[in-house]
């Protein structure tokens, strides 16, 4: 039974990998496409300071979620987790097609060699589109909650923590606005709401 869930885990990490990146992509090719992308944001905005000490939990993004795929201990909240991985994705892409944005601010000299490697990486695999809502927030608030629910000891505590510097530090390294990090949130109380754990 374990080798038989540990095998669905495997299959399901590399599909919403796969998944992940086709409509991410797609949306982004799409929107260089368009001409004329806003940009929405608030003027107080303009003094969140650019951090780039958060580059570190940003960056954990992807791994943070595809952990949470291992540690769920039977296959009725693995499913359930991927109904929700799925949905969010899905909603959070379509409507970054529907309604494309971009983002405003430029991103300050980066001296630090450590960290500008880090943008540079950044540079390569995200872009200035996909903004709201925040795949980033919706995802380190999915996996929050499964750190939270299966792991026993008070390191659930610290990864949630985690989380929530990840869900944050879309606005730190200047790669989202605010209103990416409301929409974010809302797509995944939406999407709990939708497929509540009590559902199955």
């Amino acid at each position: 039974m374990k080798k038989k869930l540990l095998k669905l885990k495997i299959k399901y990490a590399i599909f919403i990998s796969i998944f992940f990146v086709i409509l991410y992509k797609g949306a982004e090719f799409y929107t260089y496409t368009v001409d004329n992308v806003p940009s929405y944001f608030m003027e107080w905005e303009r003094s969140i300071p650019f951090l780039p000490i958060f580059m570190l939990p940003y960056m954990t993004s992807a791994p943070f979620f595809l952990v949470t795929l291992f540690i769920v201990k039977n296959e009725k909240d693995l499913k359930l987790l991927m109904k929700r991985a799925i949905f969010l994705t899905v909603v959070s892409v379509s409507i970054f097609i529907i309604f494309p944005m971009k983002f405003y601010f430029p991103k300050p000299e980066i001296n630090n060699s450590i960290f500008k490697f880090l943008f540079n990486v950044l540079g390569q695999l995200d872009s200035s589109f996909n903004q709201c809502p925040s795949l980033h927030v919706s995802f380190a608030f999915l996996s929050a909650t499964v750190y939270y629910k299966e792991i026993n000891s008070k390191i659930k505590y610290l990864l949630c923590m985690w989380g929530f510097l990840l869900a944050i530090s879309i606005l730190f390294v200047y790669q989202h606005h605010f209103i990416d990090f409301v929409g974010g949130t809302l797509i995944f109380i939406i999407t709990c709401l939708i497929f509540p754990r009590k559902s199955y």
